[in-house]
């Protein structure tokens, strides 16, 4: 039998077949492993980010980072400024897409400086998460502050002033022009009346938020958590917590107040910044509640459109945000240097960037709103005008 089958196989006809049958079995393995490399070329490679990126690339957008360079120099020069900070980031995914630092040297030639977990008292930036605390505690944007001719005396041996007192102050405000204007008694005086006594469950509401967050970022040195100062402190009294609801007696690096405005951005949810492209990392899924949430993007907004952070604003896209000014060097009779930040997001009605200017100069005149605000709009000019951002 079988040399019955090796002779039928060895006729021409039975090999050709052979060949044949040969050939086409080696040419359906060669298609089955160049199938298998290419599903390997392209399923293997390194997942894309949201920017276009390979994960675990820089986020920096090296044209928006030249570019915030540029800007933020023109700025400190203009206003003969000490040191200043720029950031850029994305708001749903946390990526900082421009981050630069500047700092003036003897020769008032600014050089760069890489400090971005310094960390000052950022003033009435703070005043947003302070309002939001008293909306979590259900008190309504309606409320009421009677703010006077713009001091107000507190236990006869406290004094607080608005910014505008020698003017005659701003009378009565409900809470959400009390931000909008940057009424420090507008916001001081409601958190006295309700936290007074229970101080302690301020700092826990701002807790609960995140805000202060995060304390460790890869890629930046020495971040740490903030430091303010509360009634588990031995020297503690209760007016402090005035001053706290207003940006004093709490040190927080720039990094960390924009990420507490980016979390307003997103519809509460807070993320972590990050220099390296790769998975969201959440720190709150949720700050506040979606009402109060929402409340704060509509006096964000209108801080722009209608108060104190109004030459922030384009008139190209809606923008939101807060202004904040602080003394950083107060003697008894005078103040030789100043803070001034802008920190919001934009386009406001669909949040795709925040950022914050955050600068520092000695004596007047010092203006969150017409210096810090002046470069975030500069530099969201130059966002749109090189089609990074959504139009109207």
């Amino acid at each position: 039998m079988k040399q019955k089958v090796f002779k039928e196989l060895g006729t021409p006809e039975k090999r050709n077949k052979l060949t044949l049958l040969v050939v086409v079995t080696i040419s359906v393995f060669a298609l089955m492993i160049g199938a298998g490399f290419y599903w390997a070329y392209f399923h293997q490679q390194p997942e894309k980010s949201k920017s276009g990126k390979n994960m675990g690339e820089s986020t920096i957008v090296a044209g928006l980072q030249h570019a915030v360079d540029s800007l933020l120099r023109d700025e400190l020069e203009m206003i003969d400024g000490l040191q200043g900070q720029t950031i850029v980031m994305e708001v749903q995914t946390g990526e900082i897409l421009a981050m630069v630092g500047l700092e003036r040297d003897f020769d008032k030639k600014y050089q760069p400086c890489a400090n971005f977990s310094y960390q000052q008292e950022l003033g009435s930036l703070t005043n947003s998460a302070s309002l939001l605390a008293l909306f979590e505690r259900g008190i309504d944007s309606s409320y009421v502050v009677h703010t006077g001719k713009g001091i107000w005396v507190v236990d006869d041996n406290w004094i607080i002033r608005d910014h505008n007192w020698r003017r005659d102050g701003y009378g009565n405000l409900n809470l959400a022009r009390a931000l909008e204007v940057s009424s420090s008694i507008g916001i001081g005086m409601p958190i006295w009346n309700y936290y007074k006594g229970h101080e302690e469950d301020f700092f826990d509401d701002l807790n609960k938020m995140g805000f202060g967050q995060p304390d460790f970022i890869d890629g930046i040195e020495g971040l740490k958590p903030t430091i303010y100062a509360s009634p588990k402190d031995s020297d503690w009294v209760n007016q402090f917590i005035i001053w706290s609801a207003i940006g004093y007696n709490r040190k927080i690096a720039p990094i960390q107040m924009l990420t507490f405005y980016n979390a307003i951005a997103n519809d509460g949810k807070m993320v972590k910044p990050t220099l390296k492209t790769g998975k969201i990392e959440i720190i709150n899924p949720h700050i506040a509640s979606k009402d109060n949430i929402k409340k704060m993007q509509v006096i964000l907004e209108h801080v722009v459109s209608q108060g104190l952070g109004r030459k922030a604003g384009t008139p190209i896209i809606h923008v939101a945000g807060k202004t904040g000014t602080s003394q950083v060097d107060v003697s008894e009779f005078y103040v030789d240097e100043y803070q001034l930040a802008f920190c919001g997001y934009f386009p406001a009605d669909n949040p795709k960037f925040s950022m914050i200017v955050s600068m520092n100069k000695l004596g007047l005149p010092a203006s969150s709103g017409g210096m810090a605000g002046v470069l975030f709009h500069d530099i969201i000019e130059w966002m749109i005008a090189h089609d990074m951002c959504q139009q109207r």
